[in-house]
């Protein structure tokens, strides 16, 4: 009687630490709109894949949109995009870019929409760790949709677009390297940033709350910083920004554009005569909106195909 009461205490012990270990952020969805649409006639889509099993937040997941064809006999492998949401790394989830992807696909790509940790719950460094356990998992099974993992790109809006410039950029850091200790190769081959944040070392009091006021939260905020890593292997880049953000000002991409022709690297910005931060994500099907849907992809297509 005795071992059968041990066994069931230190069986009840195990699960509550389990479920101690499970962390979640109640703000994920913020001011997110729930839109639904058609996937276009020539688009497929697998949902809420846990791309980190181990995360201690089960809803860190990714959704897929690849091409209905890819198992056909013709079919030739297309590039691949991670897209990544923005929200202040403190909401957002992979539904967030949803419509952005399923056009995208439609246009000969494999997409994976991303969620990954967030504030305050996490810190930025989570959320950064994140998306280099994203990219990881698109490079190795981006064939299993039909993609070649030797082309990938990679897009995001706002602390998505700062989160974009890190994988372009960063690949020397140790977040980086930790998750890239197998030797898969961290390296992307275009980033479409849009009106990213890229220095968080010179706006370090802006960004307190992110560093929650923490002793080393210069060293912490220069090593989350684009602009602390471009070098000539940074991969090609091209930002989307509105003239008028008052929330990230266009100093922001221009700062990192000089970083980039530092090393003779193209970094070429393209300005929306506009005062919308989010000018991507705003309005559901709003001109501003899909302009910049298709102006992304359009460069996508020049660099990767």
């Amino acid at each position: 009687m005795k071992k059968i009461i041990l066994s069931i205490v230190l069986t009840l012990a195990i699960s509550l630490s389990a479920m101690a270990e499970i962390k979640r952020s109640p703000n994920r969805m913020g001011n997110q709109l729930t839109v639904t649409f058609d996937c276009p006639w020539n688009v497929l889509c697998k949902e809420a894949i846990r791309y980190s099993p181990s995360c201690p937040d089960p809803d860190v997941k990714l959704d897929v949109y690849y091409p209905k064809n890819f198992k056909s006999p013709d079919y030739k492998p297309v590039p691949c995009l991670l897209m990544i949401h923005g929200g202040g790394w403190s909401m957002g989830n992979e539904k967030k870019f949803a419509m952005f992807a399923a056009y995208a696909a439609s246009r000969g790509y494999v997409v994976a929409c991303i969620s990954y940790r967030l504030l305050p719950e996490f810190e930025l460094e989570d959320c950064i760790e994140d998306c280099w356990l994203a990219l990881k998992w698109l490079k190795q099974n981006a064939a299993s949709f039909g993609g070649n993992p030797g082309k990938i790109g990679v897009i995001g809006g706002s602390a998505g677009g700062h989160l974009t410039a890190m994988l372009a950029t960063a690949q020397e850091s140790q977040i980086c390297k930790k998750v890239f200790a197998d030797g898969t190769d961290p390296s992307i081959q275009a980033a479409v940033p849009m009106a990213p944040v890229t220095d968080l070392y010179s706006s370090a009091k802006r960004f307190s709350r992110v560093f929650k006021d923490a002793p080393d939260a210069k060293e912490r905020a220069k090593e989350a910083s684009p602009v602390s890593y471009v070098s000539a292997k940074s991969a090609p880049m091209h930002i989307l920004h509105s003239r008028g953000d008052k929330t990230v000002p266009i100093s922001e991409s221009e700062n990192l554009q000089k970083k980039y022709k530092e090393f003779k690297l193209e970094c070429p910005i393209t300005y929306y005569d506009s005062s919308n931060h989010a000018f991507w994500n705003t309005h559901p099907i709003g001109a501003e909106r899909m302009q910049s849907w298709t102006d992304a992809i359009d460069i996508f297509d020049k660099i990767l195909k």
